[in-house]
């Protein structure tokens, strides 16, 4: 390429400076499209963790025949749900306690 040994040095530190860029440009890109998804509404984003009693109940009797069925798994997520609550319960107490000492 170049014969003078000042070109040459000019030429690797332009070829170092411009690996810098583009890593910087990539750092950059990267935190922009975080930044981006952060800020994407997705469509689970204001789902609930808890089903309703309802919604549960209707999933879990898709296909059930018999009333005697239906009224078992009714029977079933309703005492899950109300165990559910109680261990909730529970658990805010211990920390109401916790926060009180």
């Amino acid at each position: 390429m170049s014969t003078d040994k000042g070109e040459g040095r000019r030429e690797d530190a332009l070829v170092k400076q411009r690996l810098q860029n583009r890593e910087e440009y990539e750092r950059q890109r990267l935190k922009l499209i975080s930044e981006t998804e952060k800020s994407r509404p997705s469509a689970d984003k204001f789902v609930g963790q808890n089903d309703s009693m309802e919604d549960t109940l209707k999933n879990s009797t898709v296909g059930l025949v018999r009333l005697e069925d239906f009224q078992q798994r009714r029977k079933e997520i309703e005492e899950a749900k109300a165990r559910e609550a109680a261990r909730t319960s529970e658990l805010n107490i211990r920390l109401e306690r916790r926060q009180k000492k």
